[in-house]
Order: structure tokens, then C-alpha cells, then sequence
């Protein structure tokens, strides 16, 4: 069920085969819920909190849903937002992931998603079935096979729990959509008591129209706008189908694509979406109890803020933005030099001057 209230507070191709053999896939063993099972359960409502943080990692995605001590991550920017991710996540307590989710892998998507594996324990991860041959999807593929994990396949309509949340699959819908990498992406809905919240990576008109014929109702909350407000995405039937109260656009500012492209904005508006902005205003959180959202963002949360990252091996310390950081298995994030000194990091990088 939808919901008026919310407010605003400032705070601060190839087809199917695998080329790197270290990406295995497996079938989820929890999931296989009919979707009357579903909707029974999205009936039920929950109590409690759920946050949605949709972080600002400039022209890339990256989603934190956080409930019930439970946590995923959607997407995970590009491929120097890693440490961020890793500082985001500490900031809010958060040391275990049930999911991490990559769309698909491209470096704007799945960039810092090798971090997060090598330095989080994580549940399950999922991946499409669609491999690429670039180092950055070499890397997220050596970083699973270093911890052990294995991708499970996204299967449209099955459902997952998340605390008193749960997400189904609603995309991707076939298993061969040529060379379109964008249209593999892996889409899903996500459900909190009467909110609703979809994600569809980078799908494009192709894989929007497969998501209207596959029976599961997109009708949701929050549309995070597709392929980061391209005009190639969020087509008007889609978005009628949709309805949203609220669309989110997750982008850089002045980017090279000219994202949010002025169609997209226009479908938005026309649907009388409240358009919240990553390069406009920081990273956007959506909080709800089951019944109504409330929305914040955080402009002082950028993804080039600058932090200290330590070497474990020879306790030396550097910035994050440091030309010369260690390999993401040897470093520990600080907040600030003085915390670090407390750990023992009091010898620094000569480089970035720390």
C-alpha cells in the first residue's frame, strides 16, 4: 500500500559460458516460494525499521539495505569506491553481509564488489549468469574464489528473506539478450509491511518490457530509476506500471553521459515522482516502519571524502586517496590519524603525506 508521507532532511557478450572458471554458480536452496506464498507474506506487513541508503558513489550504483541487523548491499560503484564502501559500511556497524547483489558486471556496477568480499563475510552473492572479459570482473572472480564463494543464479519470482523484509527476482528474464550486457541485469522488489521498493541496474527497454510480461506486479513505492536516469530506461509504460511516489537517480555530477537525461526526468514528473538526486544531494536514505517512509540525505557523505588506510603488514599508514595503498586483504580503515595512532599506525606513507 502507498503511502503520502515523507520529508526530506539535509544532514551535513557472450552468451551464458563463463570465461573466468573462478565464477561458479549455484541455485539457491531457500529459495522456490510460489508466488501466492509471496504475497501472503508481503500481506503481513512488519514492524520494526528498514533503511534503504542509496550512497552517493558518484557515476556508479551502490545500495545499502540494512533491517533487523540484517544487511545487503545492491551494486558497489566503481572501481576506486571499495574503501569507501568499506568505511560506509563501519559507519554504520555493520561486519557480516547476507547478500551482495551485482546487477551486472560492469566497473560502474560491480567495481568495488572485490573489496567487499575480501574483507566482509557474506552470505550469499549473486551474480547474473554473464561473464565479460575485463579486469574488473577478473577481480570480483579471484576475490570470490579466494573466500570460497560461489554466485547463486538470480531465478525470476523466487523470494528471499531479508530480517521482516524479503526481495523477489523479477529480472533477468531470459537467458540470452545477445551482447546487451545491461539487459542481463539482475532486477528486484523489495518489500517492508506496505513499502515497496524496486531496483533494475542498468535494464534497458528490452528487459523493462520482459518485466512487465513476467506476471510478478512492479507496483512499488520507490523506483531507483534504471541505468542511472538514462532515457534508455524507465520507459513510460514502465514507469506507469510502476507508479511511483518516489524515484531516485544515482549519478555523478556533471557526467560524461549527461545523466539524468531530460526524457527520463519528464516520464518521472509525469508519474508525480518526488526525484531525489546523488549528485545533487549526497547519499539518500529512505527509512521505513512498515507503513510510512521518511527520507533523508547526507551531502557531507561523498564518496572522494578523504579517510586513513593502514597497512597490517608494516603498520604504515596512508590516505585514501593514495596512489600507493596496499592490497585490499592487508588494509584497516581509520577515521581519523588519531585512531589510527591509538591501533599502532604511526609510521606514514611518504607519498600522500598523511
Amino acid at each position: 500500500m502507498k503511502r503520502q508521507a515523507g520529508r526530506l532532511v539535509a544532514m551535513c557478450i557472450l552468451p551464458v559460458m563463463l570465461l573466468c572458471s573462478s565464477c561458479t554458480y549455484k541455485m539457491n536452496p531457500a529459495a522456490g516460494k510460489t508466488l501466492a506464498d509471496q504475497v501472503q507474506e508481503e500481506e503481513q506487513g512488519a514492524s520494526g525499521r528498514m533503511e534503504v541508503h542509496f550512497m552517493d558513489v558518484g557515476q556508479g550504483d551502490a545500495a545499502l539495505i540494512i533491517c533487523d541487523g540484517h544487511a545487503m548491499l545492491f551494486d558497489t560503484g566503481e572501481n576506486d569506491t571499495g574503501v569507501f564502501l568499506q568505511f560506509y559500511l563501519m559507519k554504520q556497524g555493520i561486519d557480516h553481509l547476507d547478500y551482495v547483489i551485482g546487477s551486472h558486471p560492469e566497473a560502474d556496477h560491480i567495481g568495488g564488489m572485490d573489496v567487499v568480499l575480501l574483507k566482509y563475510d557474506c552470505d550469499n552473492v549473486m551474480l547474473p549468469n554473464i561473464s565479460v572479459d575485463t579486469a574488473t570482473y577478473k577481480d570480483v572472480c579471484d576475490a570470490m574464489t579466494y573466500k570460497g564463494y560461489q554466485s547463486t543464479v538470480p531465478r525470476v519470482g523466487e523470494m528471499y528473506p531479508l530480517g521482516e523484509a524479503s526481495f523477489t527476482i523479477i529480472a533477468p528474464n531470459r537467458d540470452d539478450y545477445g551482447e546487451e550486457i545491461n539487459n542481463y541485469s539482475v532486477g528486484i522488489k523489495l518489500v517492508h509491511g506496505e513499502n515497496t521498493f524496486l531496483f533494475t541496474g542498468d535494464a534497458e527497454l528490452l528487459a523493462e518490457i520482459d518485466m512487465l510480461e513476467n506476471g510478478i506486479s512492479l507496483d512499488a513505492d520507490v523506483l531507483k530509476a534504471g541505468h542511472h536516469g538514462s532515457s534508455d530506461a524507465s520507459s513510460a509504460k514502465f514507469v506507469e506500471a510502476v507508479s511511483p511516489e518516489y524515484a531516485v537517480i544515482s549519478c555523478g555530477k556533471e557526467n560524461n553521459y549527461g545523466h539524468p537525461h531530460k526524457e527520463t526526468l519528464a516520464v518521472l514528473e509525469a508519474a508525480g515522482a518526488v526525484i531525489y538526486r546523488t549528485d545533487e544531494q549526497g547519499s539518500i536514505i529512505a527509512i521505513s516502519d512498515g507503513k510510512d517512509l521518511v527520507w533523508e540525505a547526507n551531502e557531507e557523505v561523498v564518496w572522494q571524502g578523504v579517510y586513513y588506510v593502514g597497512n597490517k603488514n608494516n603498520r604504515k599508514l596512508h590516505r585514501s586517496t593514495c596512489s600507493f595503498l596496499p592490497k585490499e586483504w592487508n588494509q584497516v580503515i581509520f577515521e581519523s590519524k588519531e585512531e589510527a595512532a591509538h591501533a599502532g599506525f604511526t609510521d606514514t606513507c611518504g607519498g600522500c603525506k598523511p
